[in-house]
C-alpha cells in the first residue's frame, strides 16, 4: 500500500511538474531586477490589517532601524507619508485592470493617484509582469520619478520541492499569490533580507463572512484605514462578478498553505520570517514582538 501511495505521489508531483514548466514557458518574463534600496538586512512588511495602527503605536520607536514595505491601499493613509516605505507591493490586479467594475476602476485611480502626489522619497514599486500592458496606472506614475517600478512573476509554482525550490531561486514564480503577503514575503526573500517581520497580518476574514437569504457571499474586509467603516462586500474575481462560498474558502487556503511553503523554503536559506502581528490567524510562522536593535 504504501509502495502504490509512493507511486501515486510521484505521478502527481511530476504532472504539476511538468504543467508548471508549461505555465512558465507561456506566462514567465525574465525577471525585472530592482533598483538597490536597502538600508538594513533586516526589514517589516506592513500589512493592511485591523491592527497595523495600534501596533506601529506600541512599536513607533523600533521601526525606523528597519526597511518597510508597503503593500496594496497603504499610500492612501496618512501613514504612508510618515513611514516612508522603500519598497511598495501591489497584487490584485483589478487595481490596473481596465475591464472591470467601476468601484475598482476608481479604487485603482485613487491609489495610483496616492502614490504620485505622496511619494517624496526613492521607492521600489514591485507590480506583477501581467499589469505590463495595461498603461492606465504606467501614465500617472510616470510622472513621479521617485517611483522605480520592477516587475515579478505571480506564475503558480507546484511539483517537486528541487524544482519549486529552483524557480523560486531564480524568480520564475512563487506559491500561489491569493493574497499580496505572499509575494511581499517572496520578493523580501529575494532580496535577502535576514529577517522578515510582519505587521497588520491579522488574516482573520473568517469570522467576517455571512451569506445572504439570496444565497450572496458577503465579506467584511476590514483595514487599518476603515476598519470602522468596511460594509459587507461580495468577494470580486479580478475586479468583476462575486465568489461562492467554496470559492472564497479556496482562496483562504492557497493563501495560508502558501505561507507553510514559504516558512519551509526560508528555512533552506536561514532567513527568518517573524509574525508580529497580535491576534493573527497565521499559523505558520514563528510568532514574537519586534527586537530593539
Amino acid at each position: 500500500m504504501n509502495f502504490l501511495l509512493s507511486i501515486q505521489k510521484f505521478i502527481t508531483e511530476l504532472l504539476l511538474t511538468l504543467a508548471t514548466i508549461l505555465k512558465i514557458g507561456i506566462g514567465t518574463k525574465p525577471y525585472s531586477n530592482p533598483v538597490d534600496s536597502k538600508r538594513s538586512y533586516h526589514c517589516i512588511i506592513l500589512g493592511n490589517g485591523p491592527s497595523l495602527s495600534t501596533s506601529l503605536k506600541v512599536q513607533e520607536n523600533l521601526i525606523e532601524d528597519y526597511d518597510r514595505i508597503g503593500v496594496n491601499h497603504f499610500a492612501e493613509s496618512e501613514l504612508y507619508a510618515i513611514i516612508k516605505p522603500s519598497i511598495y507591493v501591489l497584487n490584485a490586479p483589478e487595481m490596473w485592470m481596465d475591464n472591470v467594475e467601476p468601484f475598482y476602476h476608481e479604487k485603482g485611480i485613487k491609489l495610483f493617484n496616492s502614490l504620485r502626489d505622496h511619494t517624496s522619497w526613492e521607492i521600489n514599486l514591485f507590480i506583477p509582469f501581467n499589469a505590463k500592458k495595461y498603461k492606465r496606472w504606467q501614465n500617472i506614475l510616470v510622472e513621479n520619478p521617485k517611483i522605480q517600478v520592477a516587475f515579478f512573476n505571480t506564475t503558480p509554482i507546484e511539483g517537486f520541492k528541487f524544482f519549486r525550490y529552483f524557480c523560486y531561486n531564480h524568480n520564475l514564480g512563487m506559491p500561489r499569490p491569493h493574497n499580496v503577503m505572499i509575494p511581499s514575503l517572496m520578493i523580501a526573500l529575494s532580496l535577502n533580507y535576514t529577517s522578515i517581520y510582519l505587521l497588520g497580518a491579522d488574516h482573520s476574514w473568517l469570522k467576517n463572512i455571512s451569506v445572504t437569504e439570496e444565497n450572496e457571499v458577503l465579506l467584511t474586509q476590514k483595514h487599518f484605514y476603515d476598519k470602522n467603516s468596511a460594509i459587507p462586500r461580495p468577494m470580486d474575481n479580478q475586479g468583476k462578478g462575486s465568489r461562492k462560498l467554496y470559492e472564497v474558502l479556496q482562496k483562504f487556503v492557497y493563501a495560508f498553505e502558501g505561507y507553510f511553503e514559504i516558512e519551509a523554503y526560508s528555512s533552506t536559506r536561514k532567513q527568518k520570517i517573524i509574525n508580529c502581528t497580535e491576534g493573527s490567524y497565521i499559523d505558520a510562522f514563528t510568532r514574537s514582538a519586534i527586537p530593539e536593535k
